[in-house]
């Protein structure tokens, strides 16, 4: 079968990293490109109740691409974090509280209803000449072809299209075929947790603040929205995480206030509810065999801290930084691809570690675990420096950002 459109590079994927992936290739690279996936409508975009939090160099990003403008209106700061230990049992931690003050910020992130993110994302896509998205129901095969001296990938979708492409970047979540293709080593685990997201109104105002609760089924975090409405990730065992979503409007509005310790007031309202498994993920390259990963096609970690989405931009800032010594697709790839994977791995594993403790030293009833998790979160109550250190990398802040995410 003859290729229907031959581009340099293809994205498959279709969520907020893709799509800014894609915007950050056409804005900052010569190549042509080729979105893979369904293209979501106003409906689509309407039902989707989630909101996402973009910490500092995130925000340095979409101001980099010429997003912030479009996407500021319908922004709400995240100023405070405050972490309240709700596991019960004698050994309780103190309440910690993290202010962007300390750092010298007005706030933390800026935390946007994912509807109009996918809005202001495919309206600059659609307007952009070097981008053209392919809307199929799937991709069902994706090969890698040599012929002669030109190098190449070929993409089939399920209303059997053919298409070629130079580099490939998986954006497709954590079942990733792109991933299944590239050969990429994987491992994969899963947590006995399920969260429930949602959005709510509530009584009393919130005061840009962020509130974790750290439980033993894991962590519960209100993340604020605009005036009095907020979002909502909450861990729980799959079975009883069940037990909840199935409740009705009312019953789940009260069961959340009294598992908040009514902190914001009665629940006035409460969105669409949604539930998905907990589990984690790694891979031991990022890229390999002409295909590129990011975002959760390459790094899955439980909820806490916000931490995902603005993981998987680090990849595309690095993913467009590797390819600016790039002169042409069609030749050998190694470099690129040993950029890319140097510029990932470490602050991913890291990251990925990190997570992966704290939200086992919630579920483990290990005492001398707990003891040291206390120990832990007096001493950053009592040392600013290390509180501060710990809010630098909690937001991503270090010396090495790629250029996409530093302040211009």
């Amino acid at each position: 079968m003859q290729p229907d459109h031959i581009s340099d590079i293809a994205i498959i994927g279709q969520g907020p990293v893709g799509l800014i992936t894609a915007l950050a290739l056409a804005q900052k690279t010569q190549y042509s490109l080729t979105i893979f996936g369904p293209k979501p409508t106003s409906e689509t975009n309407a039902q989707d109740t989630r909101t996402t939090a973009f910490m500092l160099p995130s925000l340095d990003m979409l101001q980099n691409l010429g997003l912030w403008e479009q996407l500021s209106a319908h922004s709400a700061p995240l100023s405070a974090l405050r972490m309240i230990d709700d596991c019960g049992g004698l050994m309780r931690a103190p309440d910690c509280y993290f202010s962007a003050n300390e750092l010298g910020k007005d706030a933390f992130a800026q935390n946007i209803p994912n509807k109009n993110l996918n809005t202001t994302l495919i309206k600059e896509i659609q307007n952009h000449p070097n981008i053209t998205w392919v809307d199929t129901k799937a991709v069902t095969l994706i090969e890698r072809h040599k012929e002669g001296h030109c190098n190449h990938v070929k993409i089939q979708t399920q209303e059997g299209n053919a298409y070629t492409c130079h580099l490939l970047i998986g954006a497709d979540g954590r079942g990733s075929p792109s991933r299944k293709a590239s050969g990429i080593k994987t491992k994969q685990w899963s947590y006995d947790q399920s969260a429930i997201a949602c959005s709510f109104t509530h009584e009393l105002p919130h005061n840009a603040t962020s509130i974790e609760f750290h439980r033993s089924s894991g962590p519960l975090t209100l993340i604020p929205l605009k005036e009095h409405h907020a979002s909502l990730v909450w861990s729980l065992s799959p079975h009883k995480a069940q037990q909840v979503i199935s409740l009705d409007e009312t019953a789940f509005a009260e069961k959340l206030y009294d598992t908040t310790q009514a902190i914001w007031g009665p629940i006035t309202s409460v969105d669409k509810r949604v539930c998905f498994p907990i589990s984690g993920l790694k891979v031991d390259k990022f890229a390999a065999n002409r295909i590129a990963l990011v975002g959760e096609a390459a790094h899955v970690i439980p909820p806490i801290g916000a931490q995902g989405l603005n993981l998987g931009l680090r990849d595309s800032a690095c993913l467009v930084h590797a390819l600016s010594d790039q002169n042409t697709l069609n030749q050998d790839l190694t470099n690129f691809e040993q950029r890319y994977n140097q510029s990932r791995l470490l602050d991913v594993h890291n990251r990925t570690t990190a997570i992966d403790l704290l939200n086992k030293s919630l579920l483990m009833s290990f005492l001398p675990l707990k003891i040291m998790r206390t120990a832990g979160l007096n001493l950053l109550n009592a040392n600013k420096t290390l509180r501060n250190q710990l809010m630098q990398q909690g937001l991503g802040s270090t010396n090495n950002l790629p250029p996409l995410m530093q302040a211009q």
